[in-house]
């Protein structure tokens, strides 16, 4: 496949040229390439390219309870709504409720997401069929010292799905320090060092977690020896964000806020050299899966302390380059060699004008659907249509199975 006439975001500047694309990797980037034989030419005049964004935490099948717990504390959200309702879900829904989410997201430029869940077979079965690409975990908690088989779920779905199509990849999900015993949480450490498997967590979300534990204490547990990905972060204070020297954070601004869960130190994090990434978090709390929106907040929760926090590469970094790192996968900047994973942008778009300052608008005005978004030299997503899935029998199974798990069946 050859892309012609467009401009590519290469580094932090915007540069007229074409991209050919041999078997999902960019093989070669230059101005006025010349098709070859038989050759797919894909014509982007007016259209800009930048790397695919990596969202690096959600629960994707949480679409299916967007909207049902709203102007709820946290506890009560969690506990007296959430946690009921999915006792609900079926396997199914959570296929359903998966792909509405990679739809949203793929609309907005995601090529890639991190996932904690249940039933995550078929949200893996979910990935595969759109085409994502994906770091799948099943949540893990020994309620009363007892999994109820969690641990051994999530290692059967890293031996029949690891490294599917070099897309979808298996981390391990621990909830959290407040719902996985200390014994628990070492044992997952164990296995994640053993079989060098990623792993993901719930941290210090709520100022109620510092009763049970300190952050020394979980993460002398052996979480500083494995791939590690902190979720949330927002109650972490100044003496412990040396702590996650080597980890990928996930910073959640919106959800956070909406649940009263507060902001994370995101600029002490950068000072102490620490790769931030973003993530979302579910469609049940946060209700959108548009990263750039929620990148654009998290930019301005840390320039309302000062102006110069988080400064616009720092933002863009945590979409590309470290969302792409956090996943363990190759990518994150267009170069040859690189996967062809790309967002693809109306050069015309009011948002972007002028576009001489296109990464600086991007990042503080645009909030609209992109052009198209590329997985693998394939479109997931293209000017308003998805290519691999009948939106039409998605959203009509979607809609039965929410109003199953709600209750608000007809």
């Amino acid at each position: 496949m050859l892309l012609k006439n467009g401009k590519a975001l290469i580094g932090l500047e915007l540069k007229k040229c074409d991209i050919r694309i041999e078997n999902g990797i960019i093989k070669e980037i230059s101005e006025n390439l010349v098709p070859l034989d038989n050759e797919e030419v894909v014509d982007l005049t007016g259209k800009i390219i930048t790397p695919g964004f990596v969202n690096t935490h959600t629960h994707v099948a949480m679409s299916l309870l967007r909207g049902y717990a709203e102007d709820l504390p946290f506890k009560e959200w969690l506990f007296g709504k959430i946690l009921p309702a999915e006792e609900k879900l079926t396997p199914e829904a959570v296929y359903y409720g998966s792909l509405v989410s990679m739809m949203e997201m793929a609309a907005h430029g995601v090529v890639a997401f991190c996932d904690m869940y249940f039933h995550e077979d078929m949200v893996a079965k979910a990935v595969a069929d759109f085409g994502l690409k994906a770091l799948l975990t099943r949540g893990l908690v020994d309620t009363g010292g007892d999994d109820n088989g969690r641990l051994e779920e999530n290692l059967k779905l890293f031996r029949k799905w690891n490294e599917y199509e070099d897309r979808i990849y298996i981390g391990l999900g621990p909830h959290a320090p407040y719902s996985c015993s200390k014994s628990y949480l070492s044992k997952i450490v164990d296995i994640a060092k053993t079989e060098d498997i990623p792993v993901t967590m719930h941290f210090f979300e709520n100022a109620w977690e510092y009763e049970m534990y300190t952050p020394r204490e979980i993460m002398d547990i052996g979480f500083h020896k494995v791939h590690f990905i902190p979720v949330h972060c927002t109650q972490l204070k100044r003496e412990d964000i040396p702590l996650l020297e080597g980890s990928y954070p996930s910073i959640n601004t919106v959800s956070n806020m909406k649940l009263g869960n507060g902001i994370p130190p995101v600029t002490e994090m950068l000072k102490n050299g620490i790769k931030i990434t973003i993530g979302t978090d579910g469609p049940a709390s946060n209700n959108s899966q548009n990263l750039l929106s929620d990148l654009r907040i998290s930019v301005l929760a840390q320039k309302s302390y000062s102006p110069e926090n988080f400064k616009v590469e720092e933002a863009f970094n945590a979409i590309t380059r470290n969302g792409y790192l956090a996943l363990r996968l190759t990518g994150g900047t267009i170069e040859v060699g690189n996967p062809a994973d790309f967002a693809i942008f109306e050069a015309s778009h009011i948002q972007l004008q002028p576009i001489d300052n296109f990464l600086k608008n991007l990042i503080h005005a645009y909030t609209d659907r992109v052009h198209a978004t590329m997985v693998n030299g394939r479109f997931v997503y293209i000017n308003g249509s998805y290519p691999t899935v009948d939106v039409e029998e998605v959203l009509e199974k979607f809609s039965t199975f929410s109003r199953m798990v709600t209750g608000t069946e007809s």
